[in-house]
């Protein structure tokens, strides 16, 4: 235990199981982060004239063969070592005397937070790209234009097209890719030097710690800095929320589509029954709708932590890590479904035509040319009414209606729309320098 000195028992084993099981598991994640975060410590320290060169050598050359140990066979973490940050001290203490002395001027307080920045520094990075690749799939399944029909309440509204469509759903997913860039902007800033939470006598430089691993800015007051842990997650899941919360919506509408005939699921993502023969389930779709609540209550797990705390470290604090973990790998897990499967949609052009004609959809149409033509718009309204009315009566559709023939004639020039997917500009000129500063700091 790096905490042994205070007490003379070790601790009972099945706490040790309680608080660091669940814990270990997930720092598994972390192990690249806390090493970068390491030898970037180290390096500041040595620049300080706190460790001399030789030391700082030692330190730095083992933390490297650890990452590539990592990224070759992977590494075991027990519970008995509570986190990564110990394991990793160990490892490297086990190679070299001065891992002992890597922990200056540092506390697993700042240092996790870190690790966490890192680590939503990267997903964000990611999500970006996948939402790009969601964008792309629409732009590509805009170019199968053609009619499609609008709904208000389910109920059959106006006409549409495909493109119209897309472009809709493209328009959201730029605004989820602009809520992750102004996420990214707080995550990305510097915790470490706040040690426990007031800092430390040590005469360190946490602005040069933070040029070596990218944050863009440090956290000045130290105690904000970790009560801040749990901020940044919560920041995070609220935008995943909304992300989720649009793929759910997709999902539904395509599965509510199909049933109805109106465009096809492709059969591979798709799956049968196991006694009804004829069943072609769109399970994937229902997942990212059940898994959207996963998220949700991700956000929630992450906000209620938080609740009541005084400033400082609590473990409570601990909690937000799986919350965060399991919102962002399931984001980007549903996004990368969505994607395959979007751009093989295929729409069935005669059928929609009916919907569009049986649920009276040019009604709208015919109001406004008539508005168009003098008469006033209230009036324009209650005579389409009224010749919807006379439709229903005598069982026939608007265009075949001797006074809406001409008024109900197809619009979609207005509708259609080139469908563009955009990349997030500042989060993917991030991508290319985080990736040159973990280059240069594990090469």
């Amino acid at each position: 235990m790096l905490w042994g000195g205070r007490f003379s028992k070790s601790p009972d084993r099945d706490i040790l199981e309680y608080n660091s099981a669940e814990n270990t598991r997930l720092d598994l994640r972390l192990v690249p982060y806390d090493i970068a975060g390491s030898i970037a410590h180290v390096m500041m320290l040595e620049k300080q004239g706190i460790l001399r060169k030789k030391e700082s050598s030692e330190i730095t050359r083992a933390l490297k063969g650890l990452f590539n140990k990592w990224k070759t066979s992977g590494l075991g973490l027990d519970p008995e070592i509570e986190d990564v940050h110990t394991y990793i001290e160990r490892a490297v203490s086990r190679k070299t005397e001065h891992g002992k002395k890597m922990h200056t001027a540092r506390s697993r307080n700042d240092q996790v937070l870190a690790d966490m920045r890192m680590y939503m520094r990267d997903m964000v990075l990611e999500l970006n790209k996948k939402l790009f690749s969601l964008q792309k799939s629409f732009e590509c399944l805009s170019k199968k234009d053609g009619p499609m029909a609008g709904y208000t309440h389910t109920r059959v509204a106006q006409p549409l097209t495909v493109s119209f469509w897309c472009d809709s759903y493209v328009q959201g997913l730029k605004r989820d890719a602009q809520r992750l860039e102004d996420c990214y902007r707080r995550i990305n800033s510097n915790p470490l030097g706040a040690c426990a939470l007031a800092g430390t006598p040590w005469g360190i430089d946490r602005r040069h710690t933070a040029r070596l691993l990218g944050f863009s800015n440090v956290q000045e007051n130290e105690l904000d800095a970790i009560s801040s842990r749990g901020e940044a997650e919560a920041e995070l899941l609220s935008a995943l929320g909304i992300t989720m919360a649009r793929l759910s919506g997709l999902a539904e509408e395509l599965i509510w589509l199909s049933q109805k005939n109106l465009l096809e699921i492709p059969e591979e993502y798709c799956t049968g029954s196991s006694i009804m023969p004829n069943k072609k389930n769109p399970d994937a779709l229902e997942l990212v709708r059940g898994r959207t609540s996963r998220v949700h209550s991700c956000l929630f797990h992450a906000l209620s932590v938080k609740k009541g705390l005084i400033p400082g470290y609590h473990s409570d604090l601990q909690e937000t890590k799986p919350a965060v973990m399991s919102g962002t790998e399931t984001t980007l897990a549903s996004i990368s479904v969505m994607t395959k499967m979007v751009k093989k949609l295929k729409f069935n052009k005669k059928n929609i035509e009916n919907e569009l004609e049986q649920g009276f959809a040019r009604a709208t149409e015919i109001a406004d040319t008539l508005a168009m033509q003098g008469m006033p718009f209230r009036e324009a309204h209650r005579k389409a009414g009224m010749i919807v009315r006379e439709c229903e009566e005598k069982g026939i559709v608007l265009s075949q209606h001797p006074g809406a023939k001409e008024m109900a004639s197809p619009e979609r020039k207005r509708l259609k729309r080139t469908v563009k997917a955009e990349k997030n500009g500042y989060l993917s000129s991030e991508e290319k320098r985080i990736t040159e500063v973990y280059s240069k700091l594990l090469r």
